[in-house]
């Protein structure tokens, strides 16, 4: 081997030597991390930046900022050192709206699925029954919700009877499988004439008819048997 070689080993070696020692004297002073989000989202973030082997001064930060962005929580990430010695990163985080029946995964404000456990803190988003290969119909739909996107319960789909959702005052609305949108939009119409966000009773409103429905009360089913 040429001493050529022999120097170019050694500095490689050196400079090895050099980062690991670095990991050892020159530790970030703290690390903070802006943004807001779910609890879930920021315990995951702590957890990655805590258990990041060697993680330094020296580390360079676009490589902090790649691996943190490989996050399923996050959106958009920034990350930069401070003259105190400590390393701020900054964070738009993801916003569920919806979780898999399953608990595997969540549905963000976009339409995405984003592969993470379903905490017990996420248990308040309605659920989505269904196949993935729906999901961003799903969506499409809670978009079009509105103010009732806060009263959302169940959303579930099926290949037969296609799509149905559940609010938490009873109301159930079926859209079966086509014209989506437009039956949509006559049931939020009726829900405004009849003001619908005050009720209380178990009822179906069937939207599965051309530009009309049915509607059923549970207790008028009650009254029929008594």
């Amino acid at each position: 081997m040429s001493m050529r070689a022999v120097r170019h080993l050694g500095f490689v070696g050196l400079a090895m030597a050099v980062y690991w020692l670095a990991g050892l004297w020159l530790p970030f002073a703290s690390i903070y991390l802006h943004g807001d989000g779910e609890q879930a989202a920021q315990t995951s973030l702590k957890h990655q930046m805590e258990t990041w082997p060697r993680l330094h001064f020296l580390t360079r930060t676009d490589r902090i900022a790649v691996a943190l962005q490989k996050n399923p929580w996050v959106d958009r990430v920034s990350v930069y050192k401070s003259f105190d010695g400590s390393l701020r990163v900054r964070l738009n985080y993801k916003r569920p709206i919806m979780r898999a029946i399953t608990g595997r995964y969540l549905i963000d404000s976009r339409g995405h699925s984003l592969a993470t456990h379903v905490s017990d803190d996420l248990l308040r988003l309605p659920v989505f029954s269904g196949e993935p290969s729906v999901l961003r119909q799903a969506h499409r739909l809670w978009v079009q919700l509105g103010i009732w996107q806060s009263r959302l319960l169940v959303i579930s789909h099926d290949g037969f009877s296609g799509w149905e959702l559940l609010f938490d005052n009873k109301v159930t609305v079926r859209l079966g499988t086509k014209k989506l949108s437009e039956r949509l939009l006559l049931f939020l119409k009726v829900a405004d004439h009849w003001s619908l966000d005050r009720a209380v009773e178990e009822q179906v409103f069937d939207m599965r008819y051309n530009n009309s429905f049915t509607h059923k009360k549970l207790s008028d089913k009650q009254a029929l048997s008594d």
